[in-house]
């Protein structure tokens, strides 16, 4: 629906038990031993494999001083065979089925230092028995500039965008650095798409974020670039993954210190939206001693803007309503994470996270309105103030036991995610005609808890191959509740009819096994999961109870070729089948109203999509990579827009029996000159779904470019720039989006410091422009927000100490905080 109006459905705290019923109870029991059995079984005829050789080394500095944390990988023939760490003495082992006559490779890396790689030819590995890593020419003082990496990698099954020293690096925030990252697309309420229609599934330190796309807007708003180290964009992610993610996986990893002893970052930043400013302010500090490791952040941001809209609402019967409204927006918002790593010796660790955001959201409509009947012209004005306060908190335990040299590892991770919101939207409207007039409120508090545990266990075999398997289980509790107040006789009296209290529970319990093998030039992946819901809902107000249980298989095969790994050519081909559940709001048998002609209604009956995903791909020389898609969904979830009584327009989330999608997508990164760099995206697919009796179709195609120069030891330029012909979701069709971004950066302070001057669409050309069709209603919609900004941001980087080891904390709770 239309994003100037405010809308959600949601909830008050609930002490809901789960399983419903002790059949569910004992049915989850019995599924989660039977497949633990199967499991163990598993580990247990995996572990024996044939024997290996042994080969051990030693790493040092120049003077001969000893390196710990050293990276150490063993290649043959550029595929990665095995990999080790090197211990306090800087001693490392290799443990690998080698081959007389044949020539490998050790590499060694840890940052501060210059990358070193060494040949032999087993048996004869006398030759790393003392190798030498020298300190990086651009090394001054206390300060590492590590050497620049590429914006963009890949590996076989995903593509990394290197956030840290990147134009991405400085003044953005979390849902900027998305929107301005190759091969992504955001649309202007916030879903995130890598290729076509279906939104992602958004993961930060490897949890998924269970919102819905304008929590997790507000959620990324709140996370500063400074903090991030990279992103990981998966359009098919494989069984490791949960199947919940049909549009694909964006994982944003979260920087780590790399130093021993203090390191720290400090950032501000001002932005000027027409006569609103913005504000933010970020710190974070990371320490280590011995083998512990500690670390924590805040940022903070005040975001004071104005929009302005309207909309026109055509009826069959020749009535006319045209809204016209000014949106007003004083937003703060607080992001905290604090976290600790211990680790018992090289092979043994255990981590402690947490990650909060507390935000204060305000805004005020102010709308003028004409209702125009065939017998009657009614004109009104009318004020609506909605004020949110979410609050959300995720705390993750992880043991990680590296259980040889080659990468065998066992990794159990436990969760814990609870958020509340508080929320009440407030009407009043006056009319020309006095009983017409409306004065209302409603608040719709929520609360959810949210648990899970994991274990994954990853067996190295010989020959470069591995199995991987694991179980995760997963419950979410949630509590909703819709209050409408009606003001009368100078009170505030409930409407029981618009009214609502709904109380839902969930299990899943979800486990997979997938092998891997590579045959010359030839990678093979193939994988199975196997996920079971039970779920129930609860209207107290209804006295109304809905069971669901299901289970699905979820396959899922990744092939590559490569043709020159030197020169990075490649052929890939991937399959998986993905499953998208209901929202929880969505199951909530409310009725909101938004504003006087609009409802909000929950569906009780949806059930879950599926997905089928095949993905083929050509990568020519690394830069350049062609790949098309096909996408087939049945039981498609979409919100489509109807008219009920008195021409109210009721928007509702149903299941539609098909949609097809198929498409290509061209990545190109060229470099212009030595100092100049062009990466560019194109996307163009055609998207169809059945609505009742109509099928809907739209071709579409995006259009990106990033041109980066740097002009050495004076600054960086960038300039970004999309475009987006119209597209369609179910009923509703998007217009064109085209805007420009320019930006320069400067180093100060011998690199500790980073100056930001940028102006976002220059041209002040971004707007949104809806338009919904259905039953011989047309809606109309438009929007236009402070686009064309101005903005200054510095950061600053104090370190103290040498370099060690980044340290990531692995999280779990998977796919359900999307549905939150």
């Amino acid at each position: 629906m239309p994003s100037l109006w405010a809308a959600t459905g949601s909830s008050i705290p609930a002490n809901c038990s789960f399983p419903p019923t002790n059949k569910y109870g004992r049915d989850i029991f019995m599924l989660y031993m039977k497949t633990a059995t199967l499991l163990l079984l598993f580990f247990i005829t995996s572990a024996h494999y044939a024997c290996s050789q042994v080969i051990s080394g030693h790493v040092a500095t120049a003077n001969e001083k000893p390196l710990s944390l050293v990276s150490v990988a063993l290649l043959k023939d550029s595929s990665f065979i095995a990999g080790a760490v090197t211990n306090e003495s800087g001693d490392f082992q290799l443990k690998a089925n080698f081959s007389e006559g044949t020539t490998y490779t050790v590499q060694l890396s840890l940052i501060g230092y210059q990358p070193f790689s060494k040949k032999f030819t087993w048996p004869d590995a006398t030759s790393l028995t003392k190798l030498i890593l020298l300190d990086r020419e651009n090394t001054l003082g206390e300060v590492v500039v590590s050497s620049k990496k590429p914006l963009v990698t890949r590996r076989s099954d995903r593509y990394i965008v290197n956030v840290e020293n990147s134009y991405l690096a400085n003044g953005n925030s979390g849902l900027d650095v998305l929107q301005r990252s190759p091969g992504l697309w955001v649309s202007p309420d916030g879903s995130i798409r890598i290729t076509g229609g279906q939104t992602v599934t958004v993961m930060i330190n490897d949890v998924v974020q269970r919102m819905g796309s304008a929590e997790l807007a507000d959620f990324l708003r709140s996370l500063r670039s400074e903090d991030i180290s990279k992103i990981e964009v998966i359009p098919n992610p494989p069984a490791e993954f949960e199947a919940a993610s049909s549009g694909g996986i964006v994982h944003i990893i979260l920087k780590k210190s790399r130093r021993d002893g203090l390191t720290g970052t400090l950032s501000a930043q001002y932005k000027q939206q027409n006569s609103d400013p913005y504000s933010a302010l970020g710190a974070s500090l990371d320490y280590k001693l011995k083998q512990l490791y500690l670390f924590g952040g805040y940022n903070f941001n005040n975001d004071q803007n104005a929009y302005k809209g309207w909309t026109n609402v055509l009826y069959p019967d020749k009535s006319n309503i045209y809204n016209n409204t000014r949106r007003y927006n004083n937003n703060t918002r607080h992001q905290f994470r604090a976290g600790l790593v211990y680790d018992f010796s090289a092979n043994h660790s255990i981590n402690f996270q947490m990650i909060g955001v507390a935000n204060k959201l305000i805004q005020s409509f102010h709308s003028g309105l004409e209702y125009t009947m065939p017998a009657e012209k009614v004109t009104g004005n009318a004020i609506s103030d909605w004020r949110r306060k979410p609050w959300q908190a995720s705390y993750t335990l992880n043991y990680g036991w590296k259980m040889d040299t080659m990468g065998s590892q066992l990794r159990i991770i436990a969760d814990y995610t609870t958020s509340t919101k508080k929320e009440v939207n407030e009407l009043n409207s006056t009319y020309s005609d006095p009983l017409r007039d409306q004065y209302y409120r409603t608040n719709t508090p929520s609360n959810t808890g949210l648990s899970s545990i994991q274990a994954d266990y990853t067996k190295a075999l010989r020959n470069q191959s591995a199995i991987k398997s694991g179980i995760k289980y997963v419950y979410t509790d949630r509590g909703n509740t819709v209050l409408t107040e009606r003001f009368r006789d100078n009170d505030w009296t409930k409407d029981p009819a618009a009214s609502n209290e709904f109380q839902y529970t969930e299990a899943l319990l979800m486990f997979y096994g997938s092998f891997e093998k590579v045959f010359n030039k030839t990678s093979i992946k193939a994988g199975l999961r196997g996920e079971k819901t039970w779920a129930e809902g609860y209207s107290i107000t209804l006295d109304q109870t809905i069971n669901r249980e299901y289970f699905g298989w979820f396959p899922s095969l990744f092939i590559t070729h490569s043709f020159n790994e030197e020169k990075g050519n490649s052929l890939s081909l991937n399959y998986s089948r993905r499953v998208r559940r209901p929202g929880y709001n969505d199951l909530n048998p409310y009725r909101l109203q938004v504003h006087d002609f609009t409802v909000l209604t929950g569906n009780p009956n949806l059930m879950p999509q599926y997905t089928h995903s095949v993905r083929g791909g050509y990568t020519y020389l690394q830069n350049y990579t062609a790949s098309v898609y096909f996408q087939s969904t049945s039981n498609y979830i979409a919100q489509t827009a109807s008219t009920i009584d008195n021409n109210i327009i009721e928007y509702k989330s149903k299941n539609y029996p098909n949609s097809t999608e198929y498409g290509i997508a061209l990545e190109a990164s060229i470099g212009i000159t030595k100092n100049w760099n062009s990466r560019n995206s194109f996307m163009a697919y055609r998207f169809s779904n059945d609505l009742d009796t109509v099928r809907v179709s739209q071709q579409s195609f995006s259009f990106q470019t990033i041109q980066m120069i740097t002009w050495k030891k004076v600054a960086d330029f960038d300039m970004f720039l999309e475009y987006t012909s119209p597209y369609i979701r179910a009923n509703n069709r998007q217009y064109e989006i085209f805007y420009i971004d320019i930006g320069i950066t400067r180093k100060l302070w011998k690199d500790r410091g980073r100056l930001r001057f940028y102006v976002s669409d220059i041209f002040n050309t971004f707007r949104e422009k809806e338009l919904t069709q259905f039953n011989n209603t047309r809606i109309d919609f438009y929007q236009k927000r402070p686009t064309r900004t101005f903005g200054l941001s510095l950061a600053y980087t104090f370190r103290a100490g040498k370099a060690f080891t980044k340290k990531r904390i692995d999280q779990n709770n998977s796919d359900e905080k999307n549905r939150l």
